[in-house]
């Protein structure tokens, strides 16, 4: 089986190979606002023409074009980089008109202006002119010392790269490779169905065995005094529009506190996740409107929803159910903290609180969750008056 996997690895650039990689970080930033000016100009020009007459500028000229206007600025730009930029810069594009055909009202999503003054930034790279050992990557002529702390797998093929300058400073590089896997992994012969929560998720599987994963509370320093007090000393300074170097370094250490959270929450989701891909052959997720849900008027659920990143778990769970032959289905879970998982009872009044559910028709007595999670893994098992209770529902194969 042909898979594509990234794989990041932690660069560790002297003084002067940083100045080379933030030249690289402008120079593409201004291949992809010159082209994207240039595209919006072109269209602009050709929306109002009959669509016999609509005449779009080549892409070489565009390319050439945006090279000429970086010579001409006094820029040598690395040819891989900016036509990489250009490259990335369609493919936005692409994926917005793409969207539009669904909904040709929207504007969510078309591609805006690069500003290099960002601490966060990136430049794709061809898999031309590098190499490396286990001591550096070699790109841009230079040696760049790096963690190689993770082998890649065997008969691989680079793709693709990009190197990376995350919000707290740091620098990485990200190798897009294919490969061919023929591991042989183990079936289970066991099925299992989760409940998504704010707190915890809940698990029933085909053994008739429910559980309760306390999901950690990755954001408790994110909202401490020190939390709060750094944000309100940025957001004064940035309303008296303050950019100093003092006010850099606050915004880095403020960045350098959500990465470390963000990094806390992404190994507890890759370890979840590969232990559900490990245990189970079959995975039913519910499947959740998180964009409606945050439209919520709490402040502190749609918080709580932000923070949880219940799609992280999801998207993790589903690459490596493809990787190792599992199979992911996500199902409407319409009534499922409503419907008593015993007797097939639908009522709103059957959750009692957050986490206590008894039914009114037969007394039945769980965690709410957990009786969610065991409507979710027994939905084919719904009668035909129950599911025709749930709108917008397409039973999966």
């Amino acid at each position: 089986m042909k898979l594509y996997r990234n794989y990041r690895y932690r660069l560790y650039p002297t003084k002067e190979q940083k100045d080379l990689l933030d030249l690289h970080f402008f120079l593409s930033n201004q291949a992809w606002n010159s082209t994207l000016a240039m595209k919006m100009a072109d269209l602009k020009e050709n929306s109002s023409l009959p669509k016999a007459e609509k005449a779009y500028i080549k892409d070489k000229d565009i390319e050439k074009a945006m090279n000429n206007d970086l010579k001409a600025r006094g820029f040598k730009p690395h040819s891989g980089i900016v036509q990489e930029s250009f490259k990335v810069m369609k493919n936005s594009l692409a994926e917005f008109y793409k969207k539009r055909k669904s909904n040709p009202s929207t504007t969510i999503g078309f591609p805006k202006f690069k500003s290099s003054n960002e601490i966060e930034q990136s430049f794709h790279f061809k898999n031309q002119g590098v190499s490396w050992t286990n001591s550096y990557f070699k790109i841009l002529k230079n040696k760049i010392k790096w963690d190689f702390h993770r082998e890649l797998p065997q008969n691989h093929k680079l793709v693709g790269l990009v190197v990376k300058r995350t919000s707290d400073g740091k620098y990485y590089i990200i190798l897009n490779i294919s490969f061919d896997d023929d591991t042989i992994y183990e079936k289970t012969g066991v099925e299992c169905a989760i409940d998504l929560n704010i707190g915890n998720i809940a698990v029933t599987d085909s053994k008739g065995k429910s559980k309760l994963i306390k999901l950690e509370n990755f954001n408790k320093n994110k909202y401490s005094k020190t939390y709060r007090k750094l944000q309100q000393q940025l957001s004064k300074r940035y309303k008296e529009r303050n950019f100093s170097k003092n006010t850099k370094k606050l915004q880095q250490k403020s960045n350098k506190m959500y990465t470390k959270i963000k990094n806390k929450k992404e190994d507890f989701y890759h370890k979840l996740s590969n232990q559900l891909t490990n245990e189970f052959d079959r995975i039913t997720f519910e499947k959740l409107e998180i964009k409606k849900m945050k439209e919520s008027k709490s402040t502190r659920l749609n918080r709580l929803i932000s923070d949880i990143s219940w799609n992280s778990l999801i998207e993790k769970t589903k690459y490596k159910s493809e990787m190792k032959n599992k199979i992911i289905r996500e199902i409407n879970p319409a009534y499922s903290s409503q419907r008593c998982s015993k007797c097939g009872f639908i009522h709103k009044n059957n959750r009692k609180s957050q986490s206590d559910f008894v039914c009114l028709e037969c007394n039945f007595t769980e965690n709410a969750d957990i009786n969610a999670s065991r409507n979710l893994f027994d939905y084919d098992k719904w009668s035909p008056e129950q599911t025709t209770m749930i709108k917008h529902w397409n039973r999966p194969d």
